[in-house]
Formats: C-alpha cells, structure tokens, sequence
C-alpha cells in the first residue's frame, strides 16, 4: 500500500452549491454535510491504513459514526436557529461527543468543541473566524491526549490551521482559506511516516489524519462550489447517532413491567439536568437521560406516557416523541436486526449471578465483543457489558447509557481495549455519578483487574486495586494478517497467522498452534503460573486440544484452562499470569 496520500479529486461531477462569501448555520451545515459523506464514502479506504496487518482497522468507521452523530445532533436544532452558524457548532460539537467512537472519534469530537469555541456567538462566519476556529480547534485537540504524538491527526490538523491561519491574513475567502487548509493537510499527511516509524515500517500513512483530509476536502469542494464524484451515502455498516441510541435502549428493555418505551427531545432554558434526570427516572424505569441545560434527550419506561410528557413540556419545547408498545417495538427491531438484543447485558436481571436485591455502592461496567468473554466478565464480578471491541467501539452515549442504567451511584469502567480508552476517559464529564475509569487494554488486563475488586472497599480504593492489577498479566492474541507487511523486524505475507505480545507483533506462520507457542515462549512461561485461552468464532476444538497438550508436555507445572470466547476476528485471546 502506497504511502502517497490519495490525490485531490477531480471536481467535473455533480455540481454541490455557488460559492458563498459568508456562511449562515445552515451553509455550515451543509459543509459539514458533504464532509461527512464524503469520509463516509472513504471509510473503508481509511479502516485499510491500520498499522498491523490485522482486520480490525476502524479509524475511518468511527470518524464516520462521530460525524454522524453531529450532523443527527444538529438536526434537532429549532428551524429558526439553523441560520445561526453559532448555534449550528455548537450542536455539531455536542453530537460529535455524545457520538464519537474510539479514540480517533473522540479527539475529532474535541476538534468540534474547539472549533465551535472559535466561532463563539457569530451567526455568520467568513474565511478569518473560520481560520479562528480551526486554530482553537487544534489546540483543544491537543489538550484531548495526556501525551500528544506528532505524525498522527493531531499534526494533520495543526498544520492544516496554520496554513488557513496564514491564508486569513492576506483575505476573508472562504474557499480560499479551506483550499490553504486542505494543502497543509495533506502535506502533514504525506510526512506523517517521517514522524512515526511504525507508519513507516507499515508503509501507510496516518489513518486519523486521512480523515482529517477527507473531511476538509469536502468542506472546500463546497466552499469554491465544485463538485465531488457521486456519493453513495450509508454505505458503510454499523447504525447511525440516533440508530446507535436505540439499539442501546433496546438492551435495557429486558423484563420490564411498564409498557410503554417513550422517546423524545426537550428543548429550554436552564433546565436542571440532575433533577429531570431523578423526576423521570422516578415515573418509570430504564431511563437514560442525556443533555444539558438547553436540551435533553429522554428514553424512559412508564405505564403512562402522558403524565411523563406533562412533566417534560413544563421544561420546554417538546420534538422527536416516539412512544411504543415495548413487545411490538422489540419484535419490529428483532425482525430488522437479528441479534440486537446482545448489545447490551441488561442488569440486574434474574440471570446475573451479581444480583443485589439493594444498590449496590459501586459496579463495574466492561466492554467486551464475544459471548465467551462476556460471561468470563460476569463471573469474575462485571455487573454490565457493553458488546463492543476492534471494529466495534461504543459510542459516548452508548457507554453513558450504561453507566445510567446501573442503580449504584459509583461505577468502575473497563475499556478493555486501547481504542476505547478517550471514549471511557469522557464518562466521567458527562454523568453526575461517580466514575472511575481503570485503564485495561486487553480483556487478560479486565479480568486480572476484576481478581482484584472489592465491592466493600470505597470506590477509589477498588479502582486503584484494579489498576494496580493491570500488570499481573500478559496478553497474547493471535490473528490473521490482512496484508504483507514487516513490523518490528517479523516479516508478515497476507493469510498467515500472527501472534501479538501486549499490542507487539512478535511471530507469524502458516500453523496456529505452531505460532502461538512460539509467541507464548516470549512470555517467560517458566515463570507464571496459569495460562488461559479464549478461543475465537470458528477454531477448532482440535487446534486448542492441541494447543493445551503442547503446553502441558512443555511446561508442566503451568494450569491450561480452555473457554469459548466467541470474539471476532482474533482466533486466540490468551491471558499468561
């Protein structure tokens, strides 16, 4: 794959609108529209630029799904207030948060906050405020991670504002200052291997800030009214902000007695978000409740949906009411959707072994893809699982959501996965309860941690035994390389199998069993104790047979325990403690 970042496109197709000097909210809109069809169009391309051979790359997914969620965000807007370019941000700011996915989601979310405090009060911006915006949207982007890297997207957006910085000083065009954007963008993104040597090593370049480029190639095609080739909008997979909503709350259905699912928008002044969030919740059960003081977005179980609708239209406004009888709505989406009811373990439930008849002080709340892996969390003490993993980050809401849900006003999340660490770390901000957040990479990681939790001990007290517990174990994976590539000095040909040390690529062949005791002797075997191994959809039962007999002949004193994992696109998940 070529490193060259994909050239300019041509711009004889359809043509989007005339060139405008000033943009009103609703020609912001409609840039930030075009932009997202446009990376939605690319994703894949994107999703291909992973820095392992390995088929789990998403950027280009989550980038899509976060600009999704803004553009379904901003759609709520009154019709009155879509002309005002203030009002139009800040909307895209909040829904790209409440929206964003992975980590490459949540730092574009915090290009949004940034670029919307740019804007600040101005209903109308011209190439100068919009050259501002993109400067504070850098430097929130930055301040989003503790470490920041440069030939990553973050570079991609901070030269791409230089240049519009420096293009706003000789003159107020728009289209000219996007098309200075644009040109820095894609110069930052050709030199982010320069940067990053395992880019360079992988032979790509930064997939993050190949969605910076396609999301500014498309708001400057519009600015100077040219024109993108035809897009064929939603043909990527996964659901939309609003679908991805629902096929959350869905889950928290589970035996509820109340029978009517009642949705809908508040829009106000001032509203208390943390007493509307205690009244609703009081008039049924299920409630997630999200927003902020001008406007809530409301999922609630009552037996009757209008004493619920009486109190919210005393908040303000009222939009986007649906209201559902539970068991025909559940085999509508059931019928649409085949399995969405695994998103979400709803709990407590009479099938939780963790069942308290009162609240507890605190939960845990993991995330994990796989049936296997989901019941190995619940049994070491997961109260909650979000499905979710490589190509399926939750989204903000989704995680808020479930941390909702839980009765207890303390909860301790597990990401189990370094792509959803920025989406976990968001939580916090967003919920009056009190979240901590234990930084687990790896469901081995999630597992060591929940050995060392302690529902009796106070919340900071579990969550440091937790962290604390992150290195007791090794994490090993092993997948299927996607393409040729030579990592680290392991020189990989596309089908083969590949073994991974805590994210490090360490050995790969044609045999699965054959690699993964050549990755497992990397991990100091003499010295641990117990090897588990989660094994993913479609391995034999006669690879892990003989996998575990190996192993034992090898290394007698070691305990070998097998369990089905379920977990896509890794055929072994396997924790050495």
């Amino acid at each position: 794959m070529s490193m060259t970042p994909p050239a300019r496109v041509p711009s004889e197709a359809r043509p989007i609108a005339a060139p405008a000097a000033v943009w009103d909210g609703r020609l912001l809109l409609d840039a930030m529209t075009v932009a997202t069809d446009w990376l939605d169009a690319n994703r894949d391309r994107v999703n291909a630029l992973n820095v392992f051979p390995v088929p789990d790359g998403d950027t280009g997914t989550n980038m899509a799904l976060t600009m999704r969620g803004a553009l379904d965000e901003a759609a709520t807007l009154a019709p009155a207030d879509r002309d005002n370019a203030s009002e139009v941000a800040a909307r895209i700011a909040y829904g790209s948060l409440m929206g964003a996915r992975g980590n490459s989601g949540v730092i574009l979310s915090q290009v949004f906050r940034g670029f919307a405090n740019g804007i600040g009060d101005r209903q109308e911006i011209d190439g100068r405020d919009l050259a501002e915006a993109l400067g504070r949207a850098r430097d929130l982007a930055y301040t989003a991670v503790m470490k920041p890297v440069e030939g990553t997207m973050l570079t991609v957006v901070r030269v791409a504002a230089e240049r519009a910085e420096a293009a706003a000083r000789r003159g107020p065009a728009m289209a000219r200052v996007l098309a200075a954007a644009l040109d820095g963008a894609n110069d930052a993104l050709a030199e982010t291997p320069d940067l990053l040597e395992i880019l360079r090593q992988a032979n790509v370049v930064d997939a993050g800030g190949q969605g910076i480029v396609l999301i500014l190639e498309g708001m400057e095609h519009f600015a100077r009214g040219a024109a993108l080739p035809d897009i064929q909008t939603g043909t990527g997979t996964g659901p939309s902000g609003d679908m991805a909503f629902l096929e959350h709350v869905d889950d928290l259905h589970g035996g509820d007695a109340f029978g009517y699912c009642t949705n809908f928008m508040v829009f106000g002044d001032g509203i208390d978000v943390g007493r509307c969030r205690e009244e609703i919740a009081a008039m049924g059960t299920s409630a997630v409740i999200v927003g902020d003081e001008t406007m809530l977005k409301v999922h609630v179980h009552v037996d009757n949906p209008g004493a619920v609708l009486d109190y919210a239209i005393k908040l303000g406004d009222l939009g986007q009411i649906k209201i559902d009888n539970m068991q025909a709505q559940t085999r509508a989406l059931s019928a649409d959707r085949p399995g969405a009811g695994d998103k979400v373990v709803p709990v407590p439930s009479a099938g939780n072994a963790n069942f308290e008849s009162e609240p507890r002080e605190h939960v845990v709340v993991a995330v994990a893809a796989g049936d296997g892996l989901a019941e190995a969390l619940r049994s070491m003490g997961a109260t909650t699982i979000i499905t979710g993993g490589q190509t399926m980050n939750p989204s903000t809401e989704e995680i808020l959501a479930a941390v909702r849900a839980v009765a207890a006003e303390g909860v301790i999340l597990l990401p189990n996965n370094p792509n959803i660490l920025l989406t976990a770390n968001q939580i916090p901000k967003l919920t009056d309860k009190h979240v901590r957040v234990v930084a687990s990479r790896s469901i081995p990681q999630g597992l060591a941690a929940l050995a060392a939790y302690h529902q009796d001990a106070s919340l900071d007290a579990a969550a440091k035994a937790m962290t604390g517990a992150l290195s007791d174990v090794v994490t090993v994976e092993l997948t299927r390389a996607v393409r040729d590539a030579t990592i680290d000095g392991v020189t990989v040909a596309r089908g083969q199998v590949i073994g991974l040390v805590d994210d490090r690529l360490v050995a790969a062949g044609e045999d699965l069993v054959a690699v993964s005791l050549d990755v497992l002797a990397q991990t100091g075997l003499d010295e641990r104790e117990l090897v588990t191994v989660f094994t993913g959809a479609g391995v034999s039962a006669r690879d892990t047979d003989r996998l575990a007999d190996a192993l034992r002949a090898r290394h007698g004193h070691l305990e070998i325990e097998t369990h089905a994992g379920g977990q896509p696109h890794y055929d072994l998940v396997i924790a050495v403690e």
